[in-house]
């Protein structure tokens, strides 16, 4: 046996490759190798984060029109912090997250016997701002119970940040 898998005769051992071997396979310098990786890895981020966005508005917004959901992707960028398919907010760096306004109303809905809730925004662009008005109310006015800590009241204050953002999006929609 030899040094490094490479046998006494000077052959490499089943499965074994040197980097001149592979570099001189490839044509392709570190460079261009480590270039191509990024670039491959940037595009399936975006197909993910495009994959994502898509999912989340198919759960909530299903029947709404396309400005809605564009005003939605545009206040999120704004805003921060993103959506997931079940309603909840999670921050930028992914560190924290909570439940959603929109979340509790997907759930009182399926208490009351909607079972399909992915219209929480309706169909038009009014039905919308109703929506968001009413989450909005929701966090200024919570129900009763165990007061919210900082940490909790920062977080309500962005999803609260998101909600305004969005409203004053799908206003400037229905004023055209």
């Amino acid at each position: 046996m030899g040094i490094n898998g490479i046998g006494m005769a000077g052959y490499f051992t089943k499965g074994y490759t040197g980097n001149n071997t592979a570099k001189t396979e490839s044509r392709k310098s570190f460079a261009d190798v480590v270039n191509q990786k990024s670039a491959e890895a940037e595009k399936a981020e975006k197909a993910e984060k495009d994959d994502r966005a898509s999912r989340v508005l198919n759960s909530i917004a299903e029947h709404a029109p396309e400005e809605v959901r564009q005003a939605f992707l545009e206040a999120e960028k704004e805003t921060g912090g993103t959506f997931t398919v079940g309603g909840m907010w999670v921050s930028a760096d992914g560190k924290q997250s909570c439940i959603t306004q929109m979340a509790v109303d997907r759930i009182i809905r399926w208490y009351h016997g909607e079972y399909n809730c992915t219209d929480l925004l309706g169909t038009s662009v009014e039905s919308a701002v109703s929506a968001v008005k009413k989450w909005i109310y929701g966090l200024d006015h919570p129900l009763g119970g165990q007061p919210a800590g900082m940490e909790e009241k920062k977080l309500m204050e962005m999803e609260r940040a998101f909600y305004v953002s969005f409203l004053d999006k799908i206003k400037k929609l229905s004023d055209r």
